[in-house]
């Protein structure tokens, strides 16, 4: 009996990828989050920006997905591509209110000290 191959292997990398590398944005922007907790604003915001540069890679993985669809090529639709999928949409949420929270914090913070 013949193996099929459930998933291409270039696509199954280029999944793999992007769930690593939406989930490395997300943790740096759990550890931004995490420093603004403590006060280190500057740090806080040094991390938000790396969470930052780490997410566009995930948009490179993605757009060539959509390149291929685009052009033609057969996208199948399988649950790690969900996955990804997920792990982008939650992600790109998180760091669109992460600046705005880190922000937050910093203004309680400083209520808070002004004595």
């Amino acid at each position: 009996m013949e193996e099929k191959e459930l998933i291409n292997e270039e696509i199954l990398e280029k999944i793999m990828l992007g769930v690593a590398i939406a989930g490395s944005a997300k943790s740096i922007g759990k550890e931004a989050l995490s420093k603004a907790n403590e006060g280190n604003f500057e740090e806080a915001r040094n991390l938000f920006k790396e969470a930052k540069k780490q997410f566009v890679k995930v948009h490179e993985c993605h757009f060539d997905f959509i390149q291929k669809e685009a052009s033609g090529e057969k996208i199948d639709l399988c649950l790690l591509l969900i996955h990804m999928e997920d792990h982008i949409m939650t992600t790109s949420l998180f760091l669109d209110t992460l600046e705005d929270q880190i922000n937050l914090i910093e203004r309680v913070y400083n209520l808070e000290n002004k004595n």
